[in-house]
């Protein structure tokens, strides 16, 4: 699979819902429990969840809760469900609280 064509896109299902966006695997070492799933992983998203294949089905795997939802059939399939993500619109009020992690909160303090 060509990167080029998946970086920075969402896997959008027929239901609407979006998986992504997706990003390369970094050059870091994996988790160590990704080595006790059968599936192989070939990209992550901004959230730490990943994309993996099992033969030639893809699927997302939610780093959470270890659930597997089946995206495409075949690489195909999936290449012809990714799209440019939809942009976010905040109004003002809506966001009520958010966290920050406290070692940046301290770099962008100063």
């Amino acid at each position: 699979m060509d990167f080029s064509q998946i970086v920075g896109k969402v896997f959008r299902a027929q239901s609407g819902e979006e998986f992504g966006t997706i990003r390369a695997l970094g050059e870091g070492p994996l988790p160590n429990w990704l080595g006790t799933i059968k599936q192989v992983p070939f990209a992550i998203d901004d959230s730490g969840n990943f994309f993996v294949r099992d033969n030639q089905s893809i699927y997302f795997l939610d780093h959470e809760t270890d659930e597997l939802t089946v995206l495409a059939i075949s690489e195909a399939d999936f290449l012809a469900g990714l799209c440019s993500p939809q942009p976010v619109e905040l109004t003002k009020g809506q966001v009520k609280s958010a966290w920050i992690n406290p070692e940046f909160l301290k770099k962008i303090s100063k």
